[in-house]
């Protein structure tokens, strides 16, 4: 990866953070060089699987047809840093940026590691669904990136004041924590009716 030149102090290489974060997370966002040369970002589910990561898409998708490096990253945000200043107001968060070519997977790896990602989004799924047929896995393209390009980047704590000046002003300084909250699971009302699974209750 790129040396990290804003902050470098929050940055990481470290494998086990990296994997931490993307453990934390559900969304990624993948960037592309499409084949008009045009820049394309596009939020998609993952799944972290040991020492790569999952992605997963139609294979009539510009994206999963795309060819060469590709940029992934996700970010968790875990607070909005409220300072006496607005320059130094920012967030609390734990990103992380990976980059590097795709292998595209076919055939025993791409059915396991579509299993992966089910399971990884909502643990506990396999086994408790239909399992994809041939026709739908021939319509999906996965992605395996390696994790070897990847670094982290977190910023935790309070604001960081100008001590000379701003600690006097009559305004409040502080976090306000955000977190990702997971509600009652809303049954569509078709099929057979059942309670809840508990593998569905996350949270």
């Amino acid at each position: 990866m790129g040396e990290i030149k804003r902050h470098p102090e929050r940055g990481s290489s470290e494998p086990q953070r990296v994997r931490e974060i993307l453990a934390d997370g559900l969304v990624a966002h993948v960037g592309i060089i499409d084949a008009q040369g045009a820049p394309v970002v596009i939020p998609m589910a993952y799944a972290l699987d040991g020492d790569s990561i999952l992605i997963h898409g139609s294979v009539a998708s510009r994206l999963m047809r795309t060819d060469g490096p590709i940029c992934v990253t996700v970010t968790l945000l875990d607070g909005l840093v409220v300072a006496r200043s607005l320059f130094n107001s920012s967030m609390n968060y734990r990103s992380v940026v990976v980059t590097g070519v795709p292998v595209s997977l076919d055939g025993d790896e791409r059915d396991r590691a579509l299993t992966v990602l089910s399971n990884f989004l909502l643990p506990g799924r396999v086994g408790n669904a239909r399992e994809p047929s041939r026709p739908e896995t021939r319509q999906t393209t996965v992605w395996r990136l390696s994790l070897e390009n990847a670094s982290a980047k977190i910023r935790t704590g309070p604001p960081v004041e100008d001590p000379a000046s701003d600690y006097d002003l009559p305004y409040w300084g502080g976090v306000v924590p955000v977190k990702i909250v997971f509600g009652e699971p809303e049954s569509d009302g078709a099929g057979v009716a059942m309670p809840t699974p508990d593998h569905i209750r996350r949270g």
